[in-house]
């Protein structure tokens, strides 16, 4: 009998490894195990698998919802933990079963069928013995003495578990309860929890977000009990390169432990200066290019408040107490580098977001700022107005303001592993009352009254509500002014709310410049960058500092590429023109605040070269530009009275063009600027200053190439370059005295000028470095090449301070002005400006307390012994303090002795000590400076330790910042480290 003929068999192959198949069905199921493609993604938890199959079982079995009384999938439930499958007639003629007894296909045909079962044991068999083995472990009391342990155990060796259900009960004993199968987990969670991994402790730094971390620590999400680290997530999905045995979940959840939950505390308390704030970052600290200063392997961020360890002067606020990773930061500033830095440092920018961010979840956020600005008084006649602010632009500022901040949170964030890498959907910023913003912008202006006004341009009044109305970028100068006025607060609210809004206002005005190169010329841009930069480099912050340094070349590169620093027309009106007269004026107002910005740039390049010790970028030749013009046309309210004003200041309308400072200073060169003369302003001293800091930067740049003596044996050529260069010095120096002659023909005319004063003390700083090589003070502080031997000391001593007398009296003046300005009115750099004073006044203590401890040693035995702090001079400089006190009135006191910090530069004992010195002059004529306490005692410079002391409590007398802080602790520290 002939047999049909059957269809030719189809044969495909696997171009990857060969292999052979008969259906096409078959080989499509095989090739995803090359390509590792999983096309099947569950729904619920999003892993891949490369079969349905797979993925319908894993549904199946973790996310489906049924009954528990119902059958499992398949038909049959298990049993003995045995898994059904296809029975014997199924499975012979290769289709599809419903695993039931009978079967519906043996049913039908009305075949005997016969159960099958699977040779391996189900994933829920292993599961119950694994939690059967884990209950009796936690109910059988532990065995104290020696225990054996527990052989290793991986994620595949099941059948080693299965025979451990035979154990005794002495076996049980020994192994470690609630431990995990695999030793990597153990080696991970010591590694986590080790302080050899990490410069703190968990215990030492819990989570700012502890309030919302405590269910992880309770769910142990992030021990290792969970998902172990051994097995990354993306490399589950590799579903079928394991056993059908493998279970991610065979280690049950120790839920009956008793786990320690730091919580944080209500963040409400953080108001009081009394009860510190305990937080922690709630992210893993990332390195990402964009974000991140260090990579979390390195340091954790978490951070909890170091209360003050020395109560505050009384008349101070009390200190806000700091979290450690700020403190652990403070060693790693770009300024105040006085102490060597130890260990890395750690990431500080997310502390700032997520402490803004946990504030704003709590009740009473602001209720103790409110109280504290109701018993404030910022009430001035002489500051721009502040319209308050409606009901809708608070609300539209606070929508934009939600945005940027969660746009912050989303890049500090989204570099983090094993935490939450999204934005709580139930958070919204809340911003202060309006009362409390309007505080804040009015402190703003009053912080920034030496520089030229750009508020209140065309009628003297400050609109928030028309500058919102524009874009963004208004919003963000709105949200920089009230970060500036905040940081001026000295509460633990008004200082988070300003570092918070600083670092998502930085992100934000970075992001709009990359999305829209056009607004790198915008002003409103230009001046938010200015604002970044002031409070950046204040802040004292490592991270927002390194981040103003970095971009002020980049904003400034900015404004010169706009045009802004270029020669312009005359922009006074002309009385014929055809221009209608409101159209002219606001043309010029236009132009005003360019240049207004243009110069404030300017000052704060000159600001921060001046406390960096680097040359200003701006130089004087790009400076053609006109200079800001008077502030009664500024300041005028209508085209009316703005005409008015230029009739009376000009004489009439007309083409009058303003000076640049390059030809302000070309005329201050040539010495055609009168004393008194009428055009001057404060604010164009303050400008002069800068080329004259530019030029004394070049020189003490060349000075540091020379030796301390020029060699007769490298020719004269050399000590002809020292000597021009020596020259041009005291050119440099005399110039800045001329202008010192103008200053005070200026303060004379108008003695209680604020911006007068603070020119004077950048004055007295600038030439602080023609006397003194500060970088050089600091590297002597850090004992850099340093062995402790006397004539080492004087060596460093002699490159430190070239001119002593010189120096203490400069340090007097700083002291001196600095400490006369209110509190409120001060500059941002003033806490830096007493810094400065004070090290190069411990510097030359240090050197005088070594001398006389040489004079003391070289003294015969049968003199008498003079104290190591006493000099040569018959006048003993250690003066009582009563003594002191009396004869403070005049500053001086009978044997020569003066408060450097409490004379006038006119003073006769202060010139006869610059001329004569203290060791050169006669006996009768010697002049001993010392300084003064707020309580009137004395401080002898030949004591160190004690004039670190006199410099952070001048420094506790003004107003609390963090920068502030930061500088007291390096002065305590520096004061410890030395122990004299």
């Amino acid at each position: 009998m002939n047999k049909p003929p059957t269809a030719p068999t189809m044969t495909v192959y696997c171009t990857y490894c060969g292999k052979s198949f008969t259906r096409k069905e078959h080989l499509e199921r095989h090739i995803p195990t090359h390509t590792e493609i999983k096309p099947h993604r569950c729904g619920a938890c999003q892993l891949g698998f490369a079969r349905r199959d797979l993925l319908q079982r894993h549904y199946s079995t973790y996310h489906e919802i049924r009954d528990p009384m119902d059958p499992i999938p398949g038909g049959v439930p298990t049993v003995a933990g045995r898994t059904p499958i296809a029975c014997q007639n199924c499975a012979s003629a290769k289709t599809g079963c419903d695993k039931r007894v009978p079967c519906s296909r043996c049913a039908e045909k009305g075949l005997p069928c016969a159960a099958r079962f699977a040779r391996r044991a189900s994933k829920a068999a292993v599961r119950a013995s694994q939690a059967s083995v884990a209950f009796q472990q936690q109910m059988m009391p532990v065995v104290v003495g020696h225990q054996q342990p527990a052989p290793a155990m991986t994620f595949m060796d099941l059948d080693p578990l299965m025979s451990k259900q035979q154990n005794s009960p002495s076996q049980m004993l020994n192994m470690s309860p609630m431990g995990p199968l695999d030793p990597t987990m153990n080696e991970a969670s010591h590694r986590h929890h080790s302080p050899t991994h990490s410069h703190h402790g968990s215990a030492d730094f819990p989570s700012p977000l502890h309030k919302m971390d405590g269910m992880d620590g309770f769910m142990q999400l992030d021990s290792g009990d969970f998902l172990t680290p051994s097995i990354p997530y993306h490399d589950m999905m590799g579903w079928q390169d394991y056993t059908i045995d493998f279970d991610m979940y065979s280690n049950p959840l120790p839920l009956m432990q008793d786990l320690p939950l730091p919580m944080l505390g209500d963040m409400s308390d953080v108001a009081s200066v009394s009860e510190p704030l305990t937080g922690t970052s709630s992210r893993a600290s990332t390195h990402t290019r964009s974000t991140s200063i260090m990579s979390s392997a390195d340091f954790e961020p978490c951070f909890k408040p170091v209360e003050p360890k020395h109560p505050s002067p009384p008349g101070t606020e009390a200190a806000i107490p700091e979290f450690d990773v700020m403190l652990a930061a403070e060693n790693h500033w770009n300024m105040a580098r006085v102490n060597p830095t130890v260990g890395t440092c750690p990431r500080t920018a997310i502390v700032h977001l997520e402490c803004l961010e946990e504030k704003c979840k709590q009740e009473g956020t602001w209720d103790a700022l409110a109280q504290y600005i109701s018993k404030a008084n910022y009430a001035a006649v002489d500051l721009a107005a502040i319209v308050p602010m409606t009901d809708r632009t608070r609300d539209r500022m606070l929508a934009v303001t939600q945005s940027f901040l969660q746009k912050a949170l989303e890049i500090h964030r989204g570099g983090s592993e094993g935490r939450r890498s999204s934005i709580q959907a139930d958070f919204f910023i809340v911003l202060p009352p309006g009362n409390i913003l309007e505080y804040f912008l009015r402190s703003y202006v009053r912080s920034l009254t030496y520089y030229f006004s750009l508020t209140g341009g065309g009628g003297g009044m400050f609109d928030p509500n028309e500058m919102l109305v524009n874009n963004k970028a208004s919003t963000l100068l709105v949200l920089l002014m009230i970060a500036q006025g905040a940081a001026a607060v000295p509460t633990a609210e008004a200082r988070y709310l300003s570092a918070g809004l600083i670092e998502t206002c930085r992100i934000s005005l970075f992001d709009m410049i990359e999305k829209d190169v056009e607004l790198a010329a915008d002003p409103v841009v230009l001046r938010c960058a200015l604002l970044l930069m002031n409070l950046g480099t204040w802040s004292g912050d490592k991270w927002l500092q390194d981040i103003a340094m970095g971009q002020r070349g980049m904003y400034l590169s900015m404004l010169k590429h706009a045009g802004m620093l270029e020669a312009q027309p005359a922009m006074i009106p002309v009385a014929d023109s055809t221009t209608s007269r409101d159209l002219q004026w606001r043309a010029w107002l236009h132009r005003e605040s360019q240049n207004r910005l243009v110069y404030n740039w300017v000052m704060n390049d000159g600001e921060l070269s001046l406390f960096s010790d680097t040359t200003p970028m701006l130089a004087i030749t790009d400076l053609a530009c006109p200079l800001p013009g008077p502030e009664a046309l500024w300041l005028s309210r209508n085209t009316d009275e703005f005409f008015d004003n230029v009739q009376h200041m000009y004489g009439g309308p007309g083409p009058h063009a303003a000076p640049s400072l390059l030809d302000l200073f070309q005329e201050f060169v040539g010495d055609n600027i009168a004393n008194g003369q009428a055009s001057m302003t404060p604010q164009h001293l303050r400008l002069l200053l800068h080329p004259l800091q530019s030029m004394l930067s070049h020189l003490r740049q060349m000075m540091s190439c020379f030796g301390e003596t020029g060699s007769p044996r490298r020719g004269s050529s050399r000590n002809g370059t020292r000597s021009s260069t020596m020259m041009r010095l005291e050119e440099v120096q005399g110039l800045l005295q001329r202008w010192y002659e103008l200053a005070t023909a200026m303060r004379k005319e108008n003695p209680a000028c604020e911006a007068t004063q603070t020119n004077l003390v950048l004055y007295h700083l600038i030439s602080l470095n023609a006397v003194t090589d500060f970088p050089e003070i600091e590297r002597l502080a850090r004992r850099e090449a340093f062995d402790g031997s006397s004539w080492q000391l004087a060596a460093r001593h002699a490159r430190c301070v070239s001119n002593p007398e010189e120096a203490i009296f400069h340090c007097g003046q700083v002291m001196r002005l600095v400490r006369a300005m209110q509190p409120d009115r001060r500059p941002n750099w003033w806490a830096a400006a007493l810094y400065r004073a004070t090290l190069i006044l411990w510097v030359e203590g240090v050197a005088r307390a070594d001398r006389g401890l040489q004079e003391q040693r070289n003294t015969p035995a049968a003199s008498t012994p003079r104290r190591p702090h006493q000099r040569s001079s018959s006048t003993d400089s250690h003066v009582s303090t009563s003594s002191l006190s009396a004869g403070m009135r005049h500053a001086t006191l009978d044997g020569g002795v003066f408060a450097v910090d409490g004379v006038m530069p006119e003073d006769p004992v202060l010139i006869r000590y610059l001329w004569n010195g203290a060791g050169e002059a006669t006996a009768s004529k010697a002049s001993t400076p010392m300084l003064t306490r707020a309580d009137g005692g004395a401080v002898s410079l030949e004591r160190p330790g004690e004039v670190l002391a006199y410099g952070v409590a001048a420094i506790e007398e003004g107003t609390t910042c963090r920068v502030g802080d930061g500088i007291k602790r390096k002065l305590t520290t520096l004061g410890q480290r030395w122990a004299l």
